[in-house]
């Protein structure tokens, strides 16, 4: 469950991305400091550690997106000694920007045990394995992809071809980037504006009777 608050702010899909990420986060302190995340803040952008980092410093909660989920289940896999597994889990990682997310620890590096190693020691191996798949208040749900009927774990993580179920609380979820947010009132909202593509990082801000969105301001350095 969330936080119990009269407002909070769900930032979307981050992708290594920090500077967008300072900038949005201080125009949601405006209107609460009970900020969460869709997920997905790592891959792609080239500052997937200060991402993370930012998030642990400034208590920003997310769930689990696709890509930590990739991320874990390749380092799991490393650690059963599974070669086979884990080098199909490995190129699943790399194939969807997860080069650039190895490079935000170890630089030049390719040792996939020196990863682990920095991963682990600096928290963020802790802090990735303990996020949710699903938040919730009295007055809505955030997942990373939209929750359909009957969903299971790989569908809040993957869902991309069914729509949303009408569910009894308004549905906050990332995922599938667009050029704008989508914003279906007391139904849902899609707030992955593709923020590595764009630099468009968008946010909503949400109580029990209204539904806002902000995004960063234009034209900053994605810090890539």
């Amino acid at each position: 469950m969330l936080k119990s608050a009269k407002k909070i702010a769900v930032i979307g899909d981050i992708h290594g991305c920090i500077n967008p990420l300072k900038d949005l986060y201080e125009k949601v302190l405006k209107y609460t400091d009970e900020v969460y995340s869709v997920g997905d803040l790592i891959d792609r952008g080239k500052n997937s550690k200060e991402v993370i980092q930012f998030c642990i410093d400034n208590k920003i909660s997310p769930v689990r997106g696709n890509h930590e989920d990739m991320l874990l289940k390749a380092i799991q896999s490393f650690d059963s000694d599974n070669k086979r597994e884990f080098n199909m889990r490995l190129d699943n990682c790399l194939f969807n920007g997860g080069k650039a997310t190895y490079k935000s620890y170890i630089g030049k590096n390719t040792d996939f045990a020196k990863f682990c190693e920095v991963f682990r020691i600096c928290g963020h191996y802790d802090f990735i394995s303990s996020l949710p798949v699903k938040l919730e208040n009295e007055f809505c749900y955030i997942t990373h992809a939209g929750i359909i009927k009957d969903a299971t774990e790989t569908d809040l993580l993957w869902n991309r071809t069914e729509p949303p179920a009408k569910l009894n609380k308004f549905q906050i979820f990332g995922h599938t980037p667009i050029m704008k947010v989508e914003y279906v009132p007391g139904y849902f909202a899609n707030i992955d504006t593709g923020c590595f593509y764009t630099g468009k990082l968008s946010a909503a801000i949400i109580s029990a009777d209204d539904v806002k969105f902000i995004t960063n301001r234009k034209n900053i350095s994605l810090g890539l």
